[in-house]
Order: structure tokens, then sequence, then C-alpha cells
């Protein structure tokens, strides 16, 4: 038992690791429009306001990097990913 325990958790270990690699690797808008809408919880009308931009712009722009990071995903886990990152990101 304790030896599945430890193959989850080094499992568990390079998921995040591999989540913290495709955001570090975001541009700094991309970044910043990513951590109002999630860590800060506004919505696209507060962070358009905040950033002087259409709010329909930010929808594509989430849209389209919610797809560029599960396109990433993908690719660093080897064609298959247990974890959709882009898929825990709200819309």
């Amino acid at each position: 038992m304790q030896h599945t325990y430890g193959i989850e958790r080094d499992s568990e270990q390079i998921e995040r690791r591999r989540r913290c690699t495709l955001l570090r690797e975001l541009t700094e808008p991309d970044r910043a429009l990513l951590e109002s809408r999630i860590v800060d919880g506004w919505n696209y009308a507060a962070i358009a306001l905040s950033l002087g931009v259409p709010g329909a712009n930010l929808v594509k722009r989430v849209q389209r990097i919610r797809t560029e990071l599960r396109r990433k995903a993908k690719a660093l886990a080897g064609g298959e990913t247990k974890l959709d990152l882009a898929a825990s990101l709200p819309v």
C-alpha cells in the first residue's frame, strides 16, 4: 500500500511541475489575465475595465490561452495527460 502511495505522489509532483512549466511559459499579459480571472475571481467585465479592452476580446483570448495550454500539456505528457489544466480554468 505504501508503494502505491509513493507512485501516486510522484505522479502528482510530475503533473504539478508540468503545470508550473506551462504557466511560466505564458506571456506576462496572459498570466495577468488568468490571475485576475482565476485567483482574484474577477468577471470579464471587471477585467476588461481594468485592462481597458473590450470584454469580447478577453473571452476570445482566454479561449486561445486554454487551447494553447491544452496543446502544450498534451505535448509535455507525450500525447496523453491525466490532468487537463486548461479544462480546470473558468470560462
